[in-house]
């Protein structure tokens, strides 16, 4: 690519001026925004796996937004099941007032997981759920129960994933513009 190009190419780009608000009002510890502004995508819009950012390229989203698009973006079952329940109650403070919905979820859970791979058959081991709202929460939930029920501090991890901006999960990344600020708090 000709150097020409790149310029007559950075002219052109609408996530410019998005990236900019973001390294002026967001906290430098959640999104990495790479100084020669590579990085990251602006999103824009999806379908189904097709994700369009605010330049209008199109890219495959291959991590079903870290799980939150397991069905694809903008799934008409899904939105309309939204829709729906947000029509009638969009929350219910879950661990204070649960609604009937989060019992018979965590029970089919079970019954899909725990229940179905037991050995110890005719009484099967009933598992339990923590319900999260994003990626960080369950990693430091998976890294809670993993204490608990080992005894044991350390865990295994991916060398150079991402796996969130807790404590804890600071304690298992090794990327160092995230873990750097807070060093001196973390184990190594």
């Amino acid at each position: 690519m000709s150097a020409a190009f790149r310029t007559a190419f950075r002219k052109q780009r609408k996530d410019k001026p998005v990236l900019a608000m973001l390294r002026d009002y967001e906290s430098r510890n959640v999104t990495y925004i790479d100084p020669e502004g590579g990085w990251p995508i602006v999103w824009e819009s999806a379908a189904g796996m097709h994700v369009t950012d605010i330049n209008g390229k199109s890219y495959l989203d291959m991590t079903a937004a870290f799980g939150v698009a397991a069905c694809g973006h903008a799934n008409r079952a899904v939105v309309r099941a939204g829709q729906k329940q947000m029509g009638r109650l969009l929350h219910a403070m879950g661990d204070v007032h649960p609604h009937r919905l989060k019992a018979e979820l965590a029970c089919k859970l079970s019954q899909l997981t725990f229940e179905s791979w037991s050995r110890a058959k005719p009484k099967r081991v009933k598992g339990k759920t923590v319900f999260a709202s994003s990626g960080f929460e369950a990693v430091e939930a998976a890294l809670k129960t993993a204490a608990l029920a080992t005894g044991k501090s350390g865990v295994a991890c991916f060398t150079g994933g991402y796996h969130g901006l807790g404590y804890g999960a600071l304690n298992v990344t090794e990327r160092q513009h995230f873990r750097g600020p807070f060093r001196s708090q973390l184990t190594e």
